[in-house]
């Protein structure tokens, strides 16, 4: 019987995107060259719609605390979460430098007690691969993560986008679909 599900953060709990559009919006609102952005309209994980920062620029936002202090959850991931705690071993695991990571431990842990976290350094990893998954359901929004790791059961989260477009597998939208996957009558739970 399946009894752990690990996570991905950025994209599946959390909406990073639009925790990176409102800090671009406020950092550069008087440049010359700027408009506004929506979160909704991002479609690339380079934020090149965010044209008067650089990549760089947009990557160093994940290791600031104010990219943190604005993280909102993704529709219903909290409350599902709570209730997928009753019945499974729940572990986030998530990329990220130093900073990130840190930051993101203590957000989880103040955020979502009880569930554990693995941080993978993007530093020494370019996926997720180095995490043992097996016997295992693995969500993320990811699909270089999902087809490199060993995990059981795969699951694409959220919207297609430039990232994840080519996954082939099982995809769960939203966390109605997460849900109804482990909880209310799926085929993951045996």
């Amino acid at each position: 019987m399946l009894k752990k599900i690990y996570l991905d953060f950025d994209g599946c709990i959390v909406n990073s995107i639009a925790a990176i559009v409102s800090l671009y919006n406020e950092d550069f609102c008087y440049y010359k060259d700027y408009h506004p952005v929506n979160w909704w309209d991002v479609e690339n994980w380079g934020f090149s719609e965010c044209n008067c920062a650089s990549e760089e620029y947009i990557n160093s936002y994940f290791n600031q605390k104010r990219f943190f202090d604005r993280l909102e959850y993704m529709p219903w991931a909290k409350e599902v979460i709570s209730i997928l705690q009753k019945f499974y071993d729940i572990t986030v695991v998530s990329h990220g430098y130093s900073p990130n990571l840190k930051l993101k431990e203590e957000w989880i842990r103040k955020n979502l007690p009880g569930v554990k976290f693995i941080g993978v350094n993007l530093k020494n990893h370019k996926d997720k691969s180095c995490v043992d998954m097996t016997g295992v359901a693995f969500i993320d929004d990811n699909s270089l993560n999902l087809q490199t790791c060993n995990a059981r059961y795969k699951f694409r989260f959220g919207a297609e986008y430039e990232w994840n477009k080519d996954w082939r597998g099982k995809c769960l939208y939203n966390w109605t679909d997460v849900y109804n996957t482990f909880i209310g009558g799926g085929n993951t739970r045996s």
